[in-house]
């Protein structure tokens, strides 16, 4: 490892213009130990660390079967496209690797022949066959591999599957199945890469059901952007019910019917109607107690659910009733799955397999919604959100450092977490406290880059307060800073309505403007970098993930310090168990998560030792109040920070230019 990663060493001849880094020998010497001694590891690695090296060559040179799980897929490509074959040509040993993603991103063959054959509702006749066409010769059937079909086609819903409408071995395309071929490659690979999301839902899987699985058994994982695990473990071992899970429940009972002679007529119609009528009366009243209390507050509308919302007596009766009609459906699709020996006809077994799977969907639907209405677990928050798309109703653990303790670190495979941005103020307290990593070795590895000529930090302090939303005058500062660099800017902001406002308010640019939902984010951000001098405005999906190096990202405006607003459910839930503790809620959970956040945002700009630009803040708080030296030490050291824009305009004009 040392000889690849050295100075001349295997590493330096495979890759054109190749900096050496000694904070990723550190880190890689870091990874290598942790393996050998199956001892869990946290490693925060500054920006230009090359840290995703630093762990796969270890990794890979440690003979363990090892996961690699990122917390994006546009990583977990990028894994698998670029530094996988970069590997095979400088490791000097054979090895295996594999990508498997979530059910939901592979073309199902059954769901699409059923598709052809009635002809998909949402798709004209040329997409769906070219679908056909591409589904015949794909070796992966990986949605990623469509590029012509837009991210929000609806014709990938009618082709693609669930885990759990999954019917396996008795699908007569189970041999051919394009997640059978992945799962079984990853049965014999020696580095298999997936995402948070998947892993997650394999332990979750592994815990509900023993023997149960979806990765293979494995010696270690690395968690990539680990700073997103909190939010997905509370995903994932929580309980989610909305109108979108009854809607795809009674789709697939329908398509169901119609392929099962077995199960037809009016009774089983009948059936599916019930549960839909009933879903959309339950929804109906729940969406309306759930509205009232969002009018004026944030844009997402997530509010906590009081205790015996359920209690309401037409409430009540219409849980009563999706409950009851659930277990109709269940018992109905359940008593035609299993037909007597001897009497089933051939062809059958695919479709009684998805009644089984049908009944367990709706029983498991059933659950969530008793476990969400009777409230019960003290340990979880029970919260609702009405969004224009539907309506959501979720059961969360508060904190899950114990589950992840429980599943992750004792589980058996020895864990590594990394990331640009887990550490606040210096520290990685707060991560190790929400994820429950009180064992766990750490290391710090400093970035590379030279902030000290390469970055300037501008801080006005003579604007109106943030709460006063983006002001006229706000905008005419932005203005002044787009001057300077020429555009090519990022103007990153912390919610939609801020984003909404500044959209309007800078609608006259003299440069090229795109703004999120234009067009999918990848697409935006391929428009930003061929475009000269764009800007680019955007909420919280911009602020990490996104690689702009070079000269198209030359200035990066955050609009406000990112913190989550103290009304989101799990933020209050969170900081009361903080404060029932005697704790200071808002110094242990709201600024340690927007100190990291705010490294996030601030991690856009540098990307390569040639860059140079500015980051301006345009919240005077990080300088006038006391908690903002937390946020100033979780930036890199060595960055100069002004309050004059002629200062910035000087430093950006000056000749100096990173060696």
């Amino acid at each position: 490892m040392s000889e690849l990663l050295a100075p001349g060493g295997g590493l330096a001849q495979a890759i054109p213009h190749y900096e050496d880094r000694a904070e990723q020998r550190t880190m890689a010497a870091a990874v290598a130990r942790a393996l050998e001694d199956a001892r869990p590891l946290i490693v925060e690695a500054g920006t230009g660390t090359g840290k995703t090296l630093a762990y796969l060559i270890p990794a890979l040179l440690s003979g363990k079967r090892v996961v690699v799980s990122t917390g994006t897929r546009t990583l977990q490509d990028q894994i698998a496209r670029h530094d996988v074959p970069l590997l095979r040509s400088i490791l000097g040993k054979p090895f295996s690797a594999v990508v498997l993603k979530g059910v939901a991103n592979y073309i199902c063959k059954r769901r699409l022949a059923e598709a052809t054959a009635r002809g998909a509702p949402h798709a004209n006749d040329v997409s769906l066959a070219a679908l056909a066409d591409w589904a015949e010769h794909s070796e992966t059937g990986d949605r990623a591999e469509v590029e012509w079909l837009a991210e929000g086609s609806p014709l990938w819903a009618e082709v693609t599957t669930t885990p759990d409408a999954r019917i396996g071995p008795r699908c007569p395309y189970f041999e051919r199945c394009f997640i059978t071929q992945a799962r079984r490659l990853a049965e014999q690979a020696q580095l298999i890469l997936v995402n948070h999301h998947l892993y997650f839902a394999d332990r979750a899987l592994r815990a509900a059901s023993p023997g149960a699985r979806v990765l293979p058994d494995h010696d270690a994982v690395i968690f990539d952007e680990a700073h997103q695990l909190e939010d997905v473990a509370t995903e994932h071992f929580g309980a989610r019910i909305s109108t979108h899970k009854i809607s795809e429940l009674v789709r697939d009972a329908h398509l169901t019917l119609a392929r099962m002679a077995l199960w037809t007529g009016r009774a089983g119609v009948d059936v599916i109607d019930t549960v839909e009528r009933a879903g959309i009366g339950l929804f109906s009243q729940l969406r309306t107690a759930l509205i009232a209390p969002t009018q004026g507050e944030n844009d997402g509308g997530r509010v906590v659910m009081p205790p015996g919302m359920f209690d309401h007596p037409d409430r009540q009766q219409a849980w009563f009733r999706l409950d009851s009609a659930l277990e109709e459906l269940a018992r109905a699709a359940e008593s035609e799955s299993e037909p007597p020996p001897d009497q089933e006809a051939e062809g059958d077994a695919g479709h009684r397999a998805a009644l089984g799977g049908l009944a367990r969907r709706a029983r498991g639907l059933r659950d969530d919604l008793a476990t969400i209405a009777e409230q019960r677990q003290r340990s979880h928050v029970y919260w609702g959100e009405a969004r224009p798309t539907g309506t959501y109703l979720s059961a969360s653990p508060i904190d899950v450092a114990d589950l992840v303790r429980r599943h992750i670190i004792t589980a058996g495979p020895t864990p590594v977490f990394t990331s640009a941005t887990l550490a606040a103020g210096g520290q990685l307290s707060y991560t190790r406290t929400r994820l429950g990593l009180d064992e766990a070795e750490e290391l710090i590895v400093d970035s590379p880059f030279d902030y000290s000529r390469q970055a300037m930090l501008y801080v006005p302090r003579d604007l109106p307060p943030v709460n006063d939303g983006f002001s006229l005058l706000t905008a005419e500062r932005v203005q002044e800073l787009l001057a300077i660099t020429g555009g090519r800017a990022f103007l990153l902001f912390t919610s939609h309505r801020a984003l909404r406002e500044a959209t309007t308010r800078l609608g006259k640019l003299p440069y090229p403007r795109l703004v999120q939902g234009e067009a999918p984010r990848a697409t935006l951000v391929d428009r930003f970098r061929s475009t000269p001098g764009a800007v680019l405005l955007g909420t919280s999906s911009f602020w990490e993930g996104v690689d702009v190096p070079g000269d198209a990202l030359s200035l990066v405006i955050i609009d406000k310090l990112p913190f989550s607003p103290h009304t989101d459910p799990l933020v209050a839930a969170r900081m009361q168990a903080r404060a029932e503790l005697g704790e200071d809620p808002f110094a242990a959970i709201q600024l340690p998560a927007a100190a990291i956040a705010l490294k996030q945002g601030f991690g856009r700009l540098i990307r390569r030792r040639d860059d140079r630009g500015i980051v301006a803040i345009l919240d005077g708080r990080i300088v006038t109040k006391t908690y903002g030296r937390v946020f100033l030490d979780t930036l890199p050291t060595g960055l100069p920070r002004t309050s004059s824009i002629e200062q910035v305009r000087r430093w950006w004009l000056s000749p100096e230019v990173p060696s």
